[in-house]
């Protein structure tokens, strides 16, 4: 039963998902079409990392990810941002704290992998960026690590740069002396060539420390190196106006039934018999559509048109009435509700007439003493009638009964309104008038304020063989569908049943055959609108032989 609840609730209101899907997604149509156009470009570079020397796989699988991390923090910092905005003039063009927005850098888990990503929304600009920023950032980083053996290098190159010196000189006493003929030179020579061979094992040394640096410098430096190059994409990322319409569309709708089921979930109205069954325990004796009209005459549907599918509805309630008085003579019944303008006395002027119809002499009593509607349904005077009956102990009840234009129907109005109706409404006098118009009629029917605004009708309901409750389609509330049924129950009053009225003509789903029929199938709408004309058929009328 919940599963077709919610079923009729979102096909009663798949109007408003409509709308709600076409506006949310329509309004993310509009605002993605008209936003400015964001492309990415992406350059992949490896991480060339210098071996750790440690033999541990896990020290070496630890210091690969924080390497990795400390490159994606490096690339996008304020040193490579303004070099790259210098070197592609576009110091003009965009700030500095502009494009560390542009840039994003991430590691590809699992791999020695970095890649970098602009996001411009100029597609040529966003790939020139890409790639400058790659290759600033390999310069500066070389330099940072040329820092750590520039030091010892520069010593050692200088130190061979004076001892080549040095071997210059001494080549060039050797030379000068010649091989001289005298001991004297001879010895001098023989000096220098072993100065010479002790300069050359020096400068020989001094170069092979030069080299050793360099190479530990190449064998410790780490670095990236481009694996591939961004190129132009045509193809925005953002906005996609295509996945945003359907996720606003799929969004507007989710919202939508939210609503719809936050509404039902607070709506405490009577809209159903089950509904009723289940509060009160009572049955639902019929289902009156809404009848329209401003003036009270006009809500006489019965009489003014007798086969409006809601007079049939009273004729409906007619018969429901005569099999809940199966086992005892129903003479009198009485017609409430629980609050005002529920439709209580249209209820009862046209369940007397259906009454009326079959033949039954029925008074319809309006025992209403504060707002009394009656007479005006059936353009009558109100000088006179029960109250002018309760307080007239010597004419005769039928003197202050008025007859209507159909034969067996009289009508006894509420008369002045008295300033103590529950006091005449409870007096003995009361119950002498309704036995005598009891021997009058052979059905009367009371139409009496709201159970819970006065105690009118809890005072006469006993009275009488029966009561029914009107209940307003949508407006009744549970409490106060309970609360009336209480007050009854606690004066023995005999609840007959509740009629549920003004029920709207598109909802009646669910509501009986007889509605579907009348609404759906024989094309005649509510009271007060005329009915469908018959499409003439185009095929032609051939005459039966």
């Amino acid at each position: 039963m919940e599963i077709k609840h919610y079923l009729s609730l979102l096909w009663r209101w798949a109007w408003l998902i409509v709308i709600s899907i076409s506006l949310v997604g329509g309004i993310a149509y509009v605002i993605s079409r008209n936003t400015t156009p964001v492309y990415q470009a992406t350059a992949v570079y490896l991480l060339d990392e210098a071996p750790s020397g440690s033999g541990n796989e896990y020290a070496q699988t630890l210091f690969e990810e924080k390497l990795a991390q400390s490159y994606v923090r490096m690339v996008n910092t304020r040193p490579v941002r303004e070099e790259t905005l210098k070197r592609l003039n576009l110091e003009g063009e965009l700030r500095e704290g502009t494009l560390a927005g542009m840039i994003g850098v991430s590691a590809v888990p699992e791999t020695q992998l970095i890649t970098i990503r602009i996001e411009d929304t100029d597609p040529q600009r966003a790939a020139d960026i890409a790639n400058t920023v790659g290759f600033v950032f390999i310069e500066q980083n070389e330099a940072r690590e040329n820092q750590r053996y520039a030091a010892p290098i520069a010593n050692w190159q200088q130190r061979l740069s004076e001892i080549g010196l040095e071997i210059q000189e001494l080549e060039t006493e050797i030379n000068t002396l010649g091989e001289g003929g005298t001991a004297e030179e001879m010895a001098a020579v023989s000096r220098l060539e072993t100065q010479l061979n002790e300069a050359q094992i020096r400068y020989t040394d001094a170069f092979n420390k030069v080299n050793d640096l360099q190479v530990a410098q190449a064998q410790e430096s780490s670095n990236l190196l481009e694996i591939e190059r961004a190129q132009v994409n045509r193809n925005p990322i953002r906005p996609r106006v295509e996945i945003n319409t359907l996720l606003a569309a799929i969004v507007g709708g989710m919202l939508a039934v939210g609503l719809i089921f936050l509404v039902d979930y607070l709506d405490d109205t009577i809209k159903s018999p089950q509904e009723i069954l289940a509060d009160t325990n009572l049955s639902t004796l019929g289902t009156i559509a809404l009848i329209k009209g401003e003036n009270p005459s006009e809500r006489l549907i019965t009489a003014n048109a007798p086969r409006d599918p809601v007079s049939e509805a009273y004729r409906v309630l007619r018969t429901n009435l005569s099999f809940a008085a199966v086992d005892g003579d129903l003479k009198s019944i009485l017609v409430t509700s629980s609050s005002p303008s529920e439709g209580k006395s249209t209820t009862a002027a046209n369940l007397a007439m259906v009454m009326a119809q079959t033949g039954k002499r029925v008074i319809l009593v309006d025992a209403d003493l504060r707002r009394p509607l009656q007479h005006k349904m059936f353009n009558v005077a109100n000088n006179q009638g029960l109250t002018t009956a309760i307080l007239d102990n010597n004419t005769p009840v039928t003197y202050h009964l008025q007859k209507s234009k159909w034969p067996d129907l009289q009508v006894m109005t509420s008369g002045p309104i008295p300033p103590n109706p529950a006091e005449l409404l409870n007096s003995q006098r009361m119950t002498q008038v309704i036995e005598e118009l009891l021997h009058e009629a052979d059905m009367l029917v009371f139409d009496t304020p709201p159970v819970l605004t006065v105690a009118d009708a809890s005072i006469l309901a006993p009275r009488t063989n029966g009561t029914l409750l009107v209940v307003e389609s949508g407006k009744t509330r549970h409490g106060a569908l309970t609360q009336a049924v209480e007050r009854l129950t606690n004066t023995n009053t005999h609840l007959m049943g509740v009629v549920i009225n003004k029920l709207n003509p598109k909802r009646l789903r669910g509501y009986g055959y007889y509605y579907k029929y009348h609404y759906y199938y024989s094309g005649m709408k509510e009271y007060g609108r005329p009915p469908r004309r018959k499409r003439r058929s185009w095929l032609p009328n051939f005459k039966r032989s």
